[in-house]
């Protein structure tokens, strides 16, 4: 048996041999080291470069196209290829606040290359750096950088969220991802507002960036919580955001007391910044005042559009969309809701630039009031997402109470009005927020919500109010619930934590399914990850199945290959190419690649001839295309 063989099946046996124990295992050791490295000082032994005539020997992480979003001389990742050379150690970053098992997460990663001979570097930094240093339309600050995206109700009713982030306009193109055909389906499906042609068009890109490893989408992980079931029945496992979390406002609606106490109280760990909803950064007030403010349309369980503030409508013709609004509404303090509300919301959204609402008023040119309920919505291009995930997005706010405001992106109320099903009574900032039942709410009449949300609708008197309470760290969460200070926990919890929630009376586990993928960004300035070949072999060399069997107990999902849209929404495709976890056969593509490994086991760059080929299939026009596209030999 050669040396490659005898690599190839120890690595095999072992990774067959992988429990959660060895996870755990290797998290620790990890956690032993200084800066979260698995890499020694040494490089490796490197070859004399052999270089063909008119090919340059290194080539630098750099712009290989113009870039309308970028306004930078060159990418902030420092890293290049030299012939014959052993491979930099790669930089990883993640971050261990965005989910409680990123951390093992990285490491399975790590130990995916590691089985391909490349050294990593860990880089565990706070979530905030993430998207405020590495996450820039600059490209990102390492070679890989992995998140889960959030649950928000648009990831899961349209697919634009997570494929339009790939098209070379997009402020969200971390990795400076470009294929060619690719843009082409997704400008075409924005525009397409004909559903079935459109459905073609969405399965056709998800067959591309799977194909093309335009990302490794390691696993879609379960939303998982605890909560008191003695107190409360009602709880709705919403997909993305399990029963607990503020995406949704389902559970708080539905839940019904078993004690004489209706107020339910929430744990929480991140706190609010203001009670400026439209111009919040994100975070927790872009969430939780949703629940004192309506959209037009919102989503249910099942992630299908229903009623909000809008009763009915859609388009008129391609960049034309008539709605007819609800009657009877009343904003908190007693005045009439009206089509004038939805014009002036819009218009000020637009003059003022909203942070949280572009994805509502982007698209929209002009507005018009066709009645007191009435009204039609101009579209400066054809929107295919419009009747979806933009309307679901939208929060309209009350004319009379915002007209006067001299600057809203600093305005901070005093106490928000909305139309919403809770209304606002008390935030003492870090500390606690509170609201109370709108009694009148379409979304407390049980025979409404009984169609809305099918076999868990509960029926009866429900909630007199909601009070969300900001708890230091997740043992203190757990500590509370079991104590009874509150009667849920308002975040996501790990397998094991949510099980040492469980371990006390009257307390359960909660589990749902999420559409929201866990995606280790690629940057694709990068020379290295510019060659197909590599993030083939990549994606057969991490195993997400064992990670997700292994470590977390089957609470996640893994797609059929890098595809980002999820089976729980229709928009999914289960015919994408799957590259399967095999490290045999994913070092066997880098060798007929290329490249080779040293002594002790360390990539190396392709040399001679196979650097050749190398330098060819990273430029612009070839990087999505493999070896035999090129008409490249067989350098094993």
């Amino acid at each position: 048996m050669s040396q490659r063989e005898n690599h190839d099946s120890s690595v095999t046996g072992a990774r067959d041999r992988i429990t959660r124990r060895g996870y755990i295992a290797t998290a620790a050791a990890a956690l032993g080291t200084s800066a979260l490295a698995g890499c020694s000082s040494s490089r490796g032994e490197s070859l004399e470069p052999d270089v063909p005539e008119g090919v340059p020997e290194t080539v630098e992480t750099q712009y290989w196209r113009e870039w309308e979003t970028v306004d930078a001389e060159s990418p902030p990742l420092d890293y290049s290829a030299r012939a014959g050379s052993v491979l930099d150690s790669l930089p990883v970053e993640f971050s261990s606040e965005d989910d409680p098992w990123m951390r093992e997460h990285a490491l399975m990663v790590q130990r995916g290359l590691d089985d391909l001979g490349i050294a990593v570097t860990l880089n565990d930094r706070p979530l905030n750096q993430l998207y405020a240093q590495s996450w820039t339309a600059n490209g990102l600050e390492a070679v890989i950088s992995m998140s889960t995206h959030g649950p928000d109700p648009q990831r899961g009713l349209d697919p634009n969220p997570l494929l339009m982030r790939r098209t070379e306009g997009s402020l969200s193109n971390y990795d400076n991802y470009y294929h060619p055909e690719l843009q082409e389906v997704l400008t075409e499906q924005a525009r397409t507002t004909e559903r079935a042609r459109r459905e073609e068009l969405v399965d056709r890109a998800q067959e591309i960036f799977a194909e093309d490893v335009g990302a490794l989408i390691t696993l879609f992980p379960n939303i998982i919580t605890a909560v008191n079931t003695e107190r409360w029945t009602g709880y709705v496992e919403t997909p993305g955001n399990g029963p607990t979390m503020d995406s949704f406002v389902w559970t708080e609606v539905n839940l019904q007391p078993e004690t004489d106490n209706r107020t339910y109280v929430k744990g929480v760990s991140t706190s609010m910044n203001s009670l400026n909803l439209p111009w919040a950064a994100g975070g927790a007030e872009a969430k939780r005042l949703t629940f004192i403010y309506d959209g037009l349309f919102d989503a249910t369980p099942d992630l299908e559009v229903v009623p909000a503030l809008a009763t009915g409508g859609g388009f008129v013709d391609d960049t034309t969309v008539e709605l007819t609004l609800r009657e009877g509404v009343e904003w908190h303090d007693g005045e009439a809701f009206t089509a004038e509300d939805v014009k002036f919301t819009v218009e000020l959204y637009e003059e003022y630039a909203s942070t949280s609402q572009v994805p509502f008023y982007d698209p929209i040119e002009t507005v018009e009031v066709l009645g007191d309920h009435e009204v039609r919505f101009n579209l400066t291009n054809p929107d295919a997402s419009f009747m979806t995930q933009r309307v679901v997005r939208s929060v309209i706010l009350p004319k009379h109470r915002w007209e006067d405001v001299g600057n809203p992106s600093q305005h901070n109320p005093d106490a928000p009005v909305g139309t919403g099903p809770f209304q606002f009574e008390d935030w003492e900032q870090g500390t606690r927020f509170e609201a109370s039942r709108n009694d009148g709410h379409w979304m407390f009449d049980d025979d409404w919500r009984a169609d809305a949300l099918g076999d868990q609708a509960e029926r009866g008197p429900g909630v007199d109010s909601v009070i969300w309470i900001n708890v230091s760290n997740v043992d203190a969460l757990i500590g509370s619930l079991q104590s009874g200070s509150i009667d849920a926990i308002g975040t996501n919890l790990s397998d094991l934590q949510a099980d040492r929630a469980a371990n006390t009376d009257g307390i359960e586990k909660m589990s749902a399914g999420s559409y929201a993928p866990l995606d280790a960004k690629l940057m694709f300035s990068c020379p290295l990850i510019r060659d197909k070949e590599f993030r083939v072999a990549l994606a057969k060399a991490v195993d997400s199945q064992g990670f997700v069997e292994d470590f977390l107990q089957g609470q996640a999902t893994v797609p059929a290959g890098e595809n980002p849209i999820s089976s729980l929404t229709p928009w999914h495709n289960a015919e994408t190419t799957d590259y399967e976890y095999d490290v045999g056969d994913a070092r066997t593509v880098l060798e007929r690649a290329g490249y080779t490994w040293d002594g002790d086991d360390n990539l190396r760059f392709p040399n001679g001839e196979a650097w050749g080929a190398f330098v060819e299939r990273i430029q612009p026009e070839n990087t999505n295309k493999r070896r035999a596209d090129l008409d490249q030999p067989d350098f094993s």
